[in-house]
This record gives structure tokens, sequence and C-alpha cells, in this order.
């Protein structure tokens, strides 16, 4: 049933997650594990994520299984050496990033705390990533987690990439730097600078593979200029 494999999906993500960063929050001196923000911030995650995978999983299936190949593709499908490293060192660095929320909120204290409206802010921000990364995979039935071949794959140009080329990307930025700020930590969302460039190589090589393998994704990229950061980039 495609409502449980999409449950099955989420979960595989949100717990993870969970442990990763609430954890911590619950063994570092001073921490707990009644950390209202963090409590917040899983339980909207776990909302989410589980009623968009299951919707996707129902009304858009192409666009929920090309989400589902994981970091490493099949030989056949000639996903680049280079691609697969990448990822795996970007998912490594996620995970860092998660673990250190915690420890900066409640042991290093690097920065001054967060205001409160900074805090809600950056909740507002880290929920219209949500919005904005899942709205990308549901328009995409070919936005998959590797750079790899792909049957009938065609330039999309509607929707959220009517305006921007990589508005999966965006979302997540949005949702890493958002919800550091929600969490308290701005080191953490300064830390962001780190996906940032990741995204910013990991684009260059993908738009190299799209414009050799898709020859309208040239004139696409001239009619929509802006690659992630409106106004910027």
């Amino acid at each position: 049933m495609r409502a449980i494999r999409a449950l099955r999906s989420a979960l595989a993500f949100l717990i993870p997650t969970a442990v990763l960063l609430l954890l911590p929050a619950a063994l570092a001196p001073g921490g707990t594990w009644l950390w209202p923000q963090g409590l917040a911030f899983m339980g909207l995650l776990c909302v989410f994520v589980i009623g968009a995978r299951i919707a996707m999983a129902v009304y858009r299936p192409a666009s929920f299984e090309v989400r589902q190949g994981g970091f490493v593709a099949d030989k056949a499908k000639r996903q680049p050496l280079i691609d697969a490293i990448a990822l795996m060192s970007y998912l490594v660095l996620l995970a860092m990033w998660l673990v250190f929320i915690p420890l900066d909120v409640f042991v290093l204290h690097l920065l001054p705390p967060v205001a409160s409206w900074v805090s809600g802010l950056g909740l507002a921000t880290a929920i219209g990533g949500l919005f904005v990364t899942h709205a990308a995979v549901w328009q995409n039935q070919f936005a998959a987690p590797t750079i790899h071949e792909q049957a009938g794959q065609q330039v999309i140009d509607s929707g959220v990439y009517a305006l921007i080329r990589h508005p999966l990307y965006a979302g997540n930025l949005m949702l890493f730097a958002g919800g550091a700020l929600w969490l308290g930590s701005s080191a953490a969302a300064l830390a962001t600078v780190t996906q940032l460039a990741a995204t910013l190589w990991r684009i260059r090589m993908e738009e190299a593979y799209l414009r050799k393998t898709l020859p309208d994704y040239a004139d696409y990229a001239r009619r929509v200029r802006v690659r992630l950061i409106p106004y910027v980039f």
C-alpha cells in the first residue's frame, strides 16, 4: 500500500533526525529531555513530512518513487563517482550539524542567545522551506537525490521551477537556517554557510550534467536566471 510505504519512508528520515537532535540535548550538561523548541521542531517536522509523503505517494507516485533511490544509484544508471562521494559527505555534514545545535544551546554558547522575534522568524522561514522543498519534488518527477541517467527526463519549467532553477536546494537551506534560529543557535545558523558552499558546488556539477544531457536546459537557464537565491545567485 502506497501510504504505508510513504510512512516507512518518512520514519526512516524522522527517527535518525530526532535521535541526532534530541539525544544530545538530553545528555548534555544542563540539557533536558523536555526541550520545548526541539520537541516543537520535531513535532512540526513529523506532521509535515509524514503528511506530505503520504499525499505524494498517493497523488504523485512518480515524484515519490524518484526520491526513494538513496544516495548511491545502481551502476546501470551511471552515477558519477564524485556525486556519490559528495552526497555521503553531505549526509555526514548534516548529521554533525544536527548534533552541534543542542550542544551549542546547552553547553557551548558560542554566540549570544537568539532574540525571541528572531527565533519566531526562524520558525516561519523553516516552515516556508518545507513548503518550497516539497513543492519542488511534487512538481518534478525527475528530482532524484542522485545525478544519473533517467529515461524520458525532460526540463521542468513550470510552478516553482519557473521562478528558480533549484527550489529543492533553496528550500533545504531555508529549513536549515530557520530551524537553527528557532532552536536557539545563531552559530548553527551561521554554520549553514558550509551547507550553502556544498550546495553551490553540487549545483555546478548538476547543471553541467543537465546541459550535456538535456538540449532544452540551456534555454531554460537563459529564461530563469535565478539558480538558488533571488537577486543574489
